[in-house]
């Protein structure tokens, strides 16, 4: 990455017209409790410089310069470059290579393979974990606007086809130049990005299925009448929804507002909690023999209980989807 401050002697009158493509090989990782992601990735420069060209006659093939070699050479020059900066970049980023190739005529190419690690602040888990996050790579000018402007390298920018992530469908690759004034002075801005989904296999096998599954358990309880084994077996049922619960909680960071998976998990405990609370009632009723009003209870019970589950599926549905 070009990181350095340009003495005014060197700039140019005109603006430093910069091609810009960055091609993501690899997902190293997603971490959502921190809110970031890392890749692996390719970033390409190009751009014109006459007082780099040869003399007509001279040799053909490219002048090739490791990226501090070539910084050298232009401040020699007294030439521009364009200085760059990750601006969502966290920690060091670590280069395989910086190559800058120069043909005859004065354009120049720089190419760099890295692995850095991007923050990704617009995360929002509201519908986790049927869920669609955004992810950004922010590349800005360290020089003023009016010398150095970002342009699109034509068919450059994509995902790779083989991004070793296996938790997230990763689609939607697109560019945006724009501008910021993160200093003192309007510069251009290269955002690459792209929208993860994530691969809903894992959440129906690990956690809907086996709910729904304690869910109809529960229920077919109803149909004993030994009330102290109803009373077992809901308390256990709570007790696997607060594991599902922090198992959960695990994966996301600690977030002011409720998930879709938190209301899910939340009528759970609530409605698992009332059947626990109408067994013990039903168990105290039984020992003084009031068998009409258990039978009552009962029948409310088998009915209402998929009745309650179904109600406050729709309600999740219309609080999430229809507002």
């Amino acid at each position: 990455m070009f990181c350095f401050i340009t003495p005014p002697s060197v700039l140019a009158d005109e603006p430093l017209k910069v091609q810009v493509g960055l091609k993501v090989h690899q997902i190293t990782s997603i971490n959502q409790k921190e809110e970031n992601f890392s890749v692996v990735a390719t970033l390409v420069m190009q751009w014109h410089e006459p007082a780099l060209a040869l003399d007509s006659g001279s040799e053909n093939n490219p002048r090739m310069y490791e990226g501090g070699k070539f910084i050298q050479l232009m401040t020699d020059k007294e030439l521009l470059w364009p200085a760059i900066s990750f601006y969502n970049a966290q920690g060091r980023i670590a280069y395989q290579n910086r190559l800058v190739a120069v043909d005859p005529a004065g354009n120049v190419s720089y190419f760099t393979r890295f692995t850095a690690t991007f923050q990704a602040p617009d995360f929002d888990f509201r519908e986790f974990p049927f869920d669609t996050q955004r992810f950004n790579i922010i590349l800005d000018s360290v020089l003023p606007l009016r010398k150095v402007i970002f342009g699109e390298l034509e068919g450059f920018s994509k995902i790779g086809d083989a991004l070793g992530e296996e938790e997230w469908i990763i689609e939607n690759a697109r560019t945006e130049l724009t501008e910021h004034d993160e200093v003192f002075f309007k510069s251009t801005r290269f955002v690459f990005s792209f929208e993860g989904e994530r691969h809903i296999n894992y959440y129906l096998v690990r956690i809907f299925v086996p709910t729904i599954i304690i869910i109809l358990v529960s229920w077919f309880t109803f149909f004993l009448k030994d009330y102290g084994k109803r009373i077992d077996i809901a308390s256990g049922n709570l007790l696997l929804f607060i594991a599902f619960s922090f198992t959960i909680a695990n994966d996301l960071p600690r977030l002011g507002y409720l998930t879709l998976m938190d209301l899910f998990l939340l009528a759970t405990f609530i409605i698992t909690g009332l059947v626990v609370l109408a067994n013990v009632v039903m168990k105290r009723l039984q020992r003084i023999e009031k068998n009409e009003m258990i039978n009552r209870i009962d029948t409310i019970g088998i009915w209402g209980y998929p009745v309650f589950y179904l109600g406050a599926g729709l309600l999740v549905v219309l609080f999430f989807y229809i507002r």
